[in-house]
């Protein structure tokens, strides 16, 4: 025991550096590890908690409801759903979509040409006789129908066939005339001309009196002989019926000429004209194109139908065309005063109310655009502003683009402020007085709005005394601006005035954010035309306000307060544009060499 205290005590050095050796490779080697591999684990957890960014909470039927939490659609009641934020294309106007999304779904593009505006005119019309070729075959004298050799109506008919027998008393005694005064020819040859006359009046031929001479027999019965070629169209009597003179037995018509006959609309009549080729068709021979010209426009409108006759008369050697077959038919009328006009097929407007809208592609995806009509010409309509030669329109799948529009709370058919366009750039007239003034009747007025957003009615009342003090400092007399601009801000200010005026003579609130909206609408023409003095300004749009109708305002700052709702729906609303102040470009000055 004494010889082991020794030892150790002798050696407890040498053993004191083994253990620390010991602890210092054990720490190394285990707890290098573990600090790595916490210190590897803090930097994920560090990188995950990064990548979560808070989420926004939208309705898939109302995107511009847009909450930070969980809850329900304040319009429809629906659940709200997380908003889609992997679009890397921040303007509310495009929705992305790359070839092979436009594959799956369908979606072609039409490029926009420019050429000759032609509108396709369509009209209903029937085959009818040309009245021109019909002929009423009559009766000349009194008598009794015998036979009929023609029974019904639609028999073909050629000229000088035997239609009817008839039995005639008076032209019986006619020829007996004829015959007694033909004994007394050398001593009264006037007697035999008179008989004669009399006989030719009732549409005996030279050849039948000279047989009745000849022969000196009286003819009891007569053949009616048909006096041209055609078909039968109306028969008015029957065997044994007694006819007077004068009697229309048939109506016989010649159908190897028609008319077609076509109603045309008031709308269209400006670009119908004599000459105008038309095509036709009847459903008897689908297959088949007729063509001919407008012959003749009625100068009187139907006052049942509203609609103008529109004659055009066709060959029908064939017989393919009958009386009564419908037909329709299409004009092809050149726009004379537009020869080189812009057409967007019909299939890539939809229509909003008043407003046309397209999506255009742009890099990346499609761009939602209000454009301008024109006529509309078939399946075209001329585009008159909002497209360019050679730009590409969904022509089909407009619907399917929208929709995805729509569900990523971009700008869509029905999630799209309303906007005036053609406001002109008329900041080249005005003074530099004028912008100081407008950077303080802005900042007078960012002060109002803010009281707004607080719903505040007696405040809003002294801050409205503060932009009226500030605008009235701008009459447009002594306002510093000049040209074009000074009509244009007479009519502005004339409307900031009024609706200003009636915020200050009210307490109620609501009457005052009613008169806010057309205020705003008023100096947002202001600020695009005229300017923003110095200062960048956004523009902000709330769909729900005016009762849905939707309501713009100005803003310094991007952040959405709306101010016709207040803490009601404190943030609804989107930016949907900016304005930012540029200087005029310096004219750069020529080099001078020496």
């Amino acid at each position: 025991m004494k010889n082991t205290i020794e030892y150790i005590t002798d050696n407890w050095k040498q053993k004191l550096i083994i253990l620390v050796v010991g602890l210092f490779l054990g720490w190394l080697i285990f707890g290098g590890k573990s600090e790595s591999a916490n210190e590897h684990e803090g930097h994920q957890h560090a990188s995950e908690n990064a990548a979560v960014a808070p989420t926004t909470w939208t309705c898939s039927m109302h995107p511009q409801i847009q909450q930070p939490s969980e809850g329900d659609c304040p319009i429809c009641g629906m659940d709200l759903i997380p908003l889609d934020n992997s679009s890397s294309n921040s303007s509310p106007a495009i929705i992305e979509m790359n070839e092979t999304a436009m594959k799956l779904a369908n979606v072609q593009t039409t490029k926009i040409k420019i050429g000759k505006a032609v509108k396709e005119i369509l009209l209903n019309g029937k085959v009818q006789v040309d009245e021109r070729k019909i002929s009423s075959q009559a009766i000349h004298f009194d008598g009794r129908i015998e036979k009929l050799m023609v029974n019904f109506e639609g028999e073909k008919v050629n000229k000088g066939q035997t239609l009817a027998r008839v039995y005639a008393p008076k032209l019986v005694s006619a020829q007996q005339e004829l015959l007694q005064s033909l004994k007394t020819k050398d001593s009264y040859p006037e007697l035999v001309k008179a008989a004669e006359q009399k006989l030719k009046f009732w549409k005996l031929s030279t050849d039948q009196i000279n047989s009745i001479k000849e022969s000196g027999i009286v003819l009891e019965y007569f053949d009616i002989k048909a006096d041209v070629s055609g078909y039968v169209i109306k028969r008015n009597v029957a065997e044994g019926n007694y006819a007077k003179a004068g009697s229309i037995l048939f109506e016989i018509a010649d159908l190897n000429h028609v008319w077609v006959v076509f109603d045309a609309y008031e709308k269209d009549l400006a670009f119908i004209k004599k000459g105008d080729e038309i095509e036709f068709t009847v459903s008897a021979f689908p297959g088949k194109v007729f063509n001919s010209k407008v012959s003749n426009i009625d100068p009187v409108i139907n006052a049942k139908k509203r609609t103008l006759s529109i004659r055009t008369e066709s060959s029908n050697q064939d017989l393919l065309l009958k009386p009564e077959m419908f037909a329709s038919g299409i004009i092809y009328a050149e726009i004379s005063q537009m020869n080189n006009v812009l057409t967007v097929p019909k299939s890539a407007i939809m229509w909003t109310g008043k407003r046309s809208v397209s999506y255009v592609k742009v890099d990346g995806g499609f761009e939602m655009r209000e454009i301008e009509l024109g006529e509309s010409l078939g399946d075209f309509y001329i585009v008159t502003d909002g497209l360019e030669e050679n730009e590409e329109v969904v022509s089909k799948g407009t619907f399917t683009v929208d929709a995805a529009a729509q569900l990523n709370n971009k700008y869509s058919m029905m999630n799209r402020p309303e906007s005036k366009k053609g406001v002109q750039n008329l900041q080249q007239y005005v003074s530099m007085d004028f912008n100081m003034k407008l950077e303080k009747l802005l900042s007078s007025y960012y002060a109002l709005k803010d009281i707004l957003v607080e719903t505040k009615a007696k405040e809003s009342k002294l801050a409205t005394k503060m932009v009226m003090t500030n605008l009235m400092k701008m009459k447009p007399n002594d306002a510093g601006i000049k040209g074009k601009a000074v009509k244009f801000w007479k009519e502005k200010y004339a409307v900031l005035h009024d609706h200003l005026a009636k915020i200050m003579n009210s307490d109620d609130i609501e009457i005052q954010r009613k008169a806010f909206k057309p205020f705003n609408e008023a100096l947002i023409e202001t600020i695009k035309s005229l300017g923003t003095g110095k200062n960048k300004v956004f523009i902000q749009f709330c769909p729900m306000a005016g009762n849905d109708s939707g309501a713009f305002w100005l803003s310094s700052e991007e952040k959405i307060m709306n101010p016709y709702f207040g803490d009601m729906m404190l943030h609804c609303g989107e930016v949907t544009e900016t304005i930012i102040h540029e200087e005029p470009k310096s004219v750069p000055q020529q080099h001078q060499h020496q």
